[in-house]
């Protein structure tokens, strides 16, 4: 690839400035959409997915493009996994992790709760969905997110 010419009009160190934020935006709702209207909730969650739901509503609330339109799909099946571990965590709760077998095979002896294989499912769905979407402390380091109060000044530590 051939070198680059410089350009004797433009005078050197100049910067190139960020484009204005109505442009920004423009952009930024090419690739995901616009930010995400959490009032306009899914139909397919149940009153547990729904609080959660809500519950991340009211947590980024205050940041508009954090999700996207385009993540809804992504935010709506986080949702309904956690009402699936969470219905699956009450059956273990109120019955125990054993329960008496219910085939012919099975009768008169204890068996693993079935509800325990569901919530080892849903666990690794919410742990994959909440790391896709940013939702844990590694997955915001990952994709370059700071956590609340981790934009202070760094001058004073020798380890920056």
């Amino acid at each position: 690839m051939p070198a680059r010419r410089k350009d004797p009009a433009i005078p050197a160190g100049l910067k190139i400035m960020a484009p204005e934020p109505a442009v920004r935006l423009a952009k930024e709702a090419e690739i995901g959409g616009l930010g995400l209207d959490w009032s306009e909730q899914p139909e397919m969650l149940d009153d547990v997915g729904l609080a959660e739901w809500e519950r991340l509503a009211g947590v980024f609330a205050h940041d508009a493009t954090r999700f996207r339109e385009g993540e809804r799909a992504a935010i709506t099946a986080y949702c309904s996994w956690w009402s699936a571990f969470a219905t699956a965590a009450a059956d273990v709760r109120d019955r125990g992790p054993v329960v008496e077998g219910r085939s012919d095979m099975d009768r008169g002896r204890l068996v693993k709760n079935p509800a325990t294989v569901a919530m080892r499912e849903a666990s690794q769905q919410l742990r994959y969905w909440a790391r896709e979407l940013g939702l844990t402390t590694d997955a915001r380091v990952r994709i370059g997110l700071a956590d609340q109060g981790d934009d202070k000044n760094d001058d004073d530590n020798p380890f920056a």
